[in-house]
């Protein structure tokens, strides 16, 4: 019997976060090292060089400049598409969920993303781990609140 194995999707965040480790290890540096310079975890940079978390803007311009990239990393983000900017895991939903003409949803324990209040959605993404930088925070904020425009547009039954 063999396993069925899941495919993995790879986005710009993987691709962004292999030029970042490259461009580390070429100019001589660890994933430690870099942390220790930027004030970060290394967590942080491990994160963003797998691609599990999304590589900031002003994060990218001052890697650039240390490592001497000539812009290529702050380029890289600014060209990730906007579908891209949510999480892998949920890409898929976000793209039928606008498409949608009803959305059923029981949920007993939290309120679901599309009802949330700001503070809400704040105090949901404040508490994952590794903690998310201020900036990366604000922007998944903010696109949560974004999609609430797809039930505020629905017209009544």
């Amino acid at each position: 019997m063999h396993s069925a194995k899941k495919n993995k999707r790879v986005t710009s965040w993987h691709l962004i976060g292999a030029q970042l480790a490259a461009f580390r290890r070429a100019a001589g540096h660890t994933q430690t090292s870099l942390a220790d310079r930027f004030c970060v975890g290394e967590d942080t940079i491990a994160s963003i060089e797998q691609g599990r978390r999304a590589l900031q803007a002003d994060f990218a311009a001052q890697l650039d400049e240390l490592l001497d990239t000539k812009g290529v990393l702050r380029v890289a983000v600014s060209k990730v598409p906007q579908k891209e900017r949510f999480p892998a895991f949920v890409q898929d939903f976000v793209e039928y969920e606008q498409e949608a003409v009803t959305l059923l949803s029981y949920q007993n324990q939290v309120i679901p993303g599309q009802l949330q209040t700001e503070e809400y959605a704040r105090a949901v993404f404040a508490s994952l781990y590794p903690p998310l930088e201020k900036d990366e925070l604000q922007e998944r904020v903010a696109a949560r609140l974004d999609r609430q425009h797809v039930c505020s547009n629905a017209s009544p039954a």
